[in-house]
């Protein structure tokens, strides 16, 4: 019984890991209301997290696009994202319009973007993996300006992977 559940959970965890997320906000689109969002600029990069945006800025600079810039605010919401996705042992976008609302309601964000990954050992890995993967490109290559990364590691040592994308 325990396979026949874990196999199809497999699959599904493996058909997320492919997934990306990104919304463009309209003129016919409100917020329902306001959560109060506080911004929180307090953020400490981790060496990976660093190389990751290094890494994503010189493919985005060698495709003629802009830099981006990182917001610890925005890190922040994609470590919340990670600690979620660890606490619930499972690779996810949930939640997503609640990340998208509070980076909309905080930093005045037009258009949100997220990538995540699970179980990388290295900032090349994942950054190769999303540029294999045509929904992940697409955001790493989307009209933004500014970013956020987040890797947090469960308890057996794997890596969660968050990274958000939005345009002012």
């Amino acid at each position: 019984m325990k396979v026949t559940i874990f196999r199809p959970l497999s699959i599904i965890a493996l058909l997320i890991t492919f997934a990306s997320c990104s919304t463009d906000s309209t003129d016919e689109t409100a917020p329902a209301e306001s959560a109060n969002y506080v911004v929180n600029n307090n953020y400490a990069y981790s060496p990976i997290e660093l190389e990751i945006a290094e890494l994503i800025n010189q493919y985005r600079e060698s495709k003629g696009l802009n830099s981006l810039e990182k917001i610890n605010h925005i890190s922040n919401v994609a470590e919340d994202h990670d600690e979620y996705m660890i606490s619930v042992n499972t690779l996810t976008h949930a939640l997503f319009a609640q990340r998208e609302d509070n980076l909309k309601e905080t930093l005045g964000a037009v258009s949100v973007g997220e990538n995540i990954a699970y179980n990388y050992s290295t900032a090349q890995s994942v950054v190769d993996a999303w540029l294999a993967s045509p929904s992940h490109k697409a955001n790493i290559e989307g009209n933004y300006t500014h970013c956020g990364i987040s890797v947090r590691e469960n308890a057996e040592g794997k890596k969660y992977f968050t990274n958000l994308f939005i345009r002012k």
